[in-house]
């Protein structure tokens, strides 16, 4: 995705890198009670800069950098919040676009829970390849689908 031009002393925010197509890494920013559980938030201004996530459309996978990742269907998707004046402690954290989760975040997953200095992955991967996904609910509806469907295709071939 093209860079907007900043302008003259105008720092734009140096995260989130996109690694690969529709995979970003960022640094784990906070914690923020102005999230509800599934959500990510990351500075608007980030998002607009240096992504092509659609806050609007696009759920995400989220991952701690070198940690063991669940199979894709026991993940939860989250939802990216913008974060502007609207949100003005979660932005706090996310000066630069780093990730900032809500608090509680790691009673629900205590050992994928990402910790200050570590890298966050943001897949935006099935979004992109499976449309919208509506959450996590719908995305499990889709994977068993496709599940049953290859099941009696098996059958029908023995």
């Amino acid at each position: 995705m093209p860079r907007k031009p900043a302008l003259l002393g105008d720092l734009a925010p140096a995260f989130p890198v996109e690694t690969l197509r529709h995979w970003y890494v960022t640094p784990f920013g906070g914690l923020s009670p102005e999230l509800t559980l599934y959500q990510i938030g990351i500075n608007r201004e980030a998002l607009e800069v240096n992504t092509s996530l659609d806050p609007s459309l696009d759920r995400v996978r989220v991952t701690v950098l070198g940690r063991v990742r669940r199979p894709i269907f026991f993940e939860r998707f989250f939802e990216i919040i913008p974060l502007d004046e609207r949100h003005p402690n979660a932005l706090l954290c996310s000066p630069a676009g780093e990730a900032v989760l809500p608090e509680g975040d790691q009673v629900l997953r205590p050992r994928e829970s990402p910790h200050p200095g570590d890298e966050v992955v943001i897949n935006n991967v099935p979004s992109q390849r499976l449309g919208p996904l509506a959450d996590s609910d719908a995305f499990a509806g889709i994977v068993q689908e496709l599940f049953r469907s290859r099941r009696e295709l098996e059958q029908e071939n023995s």
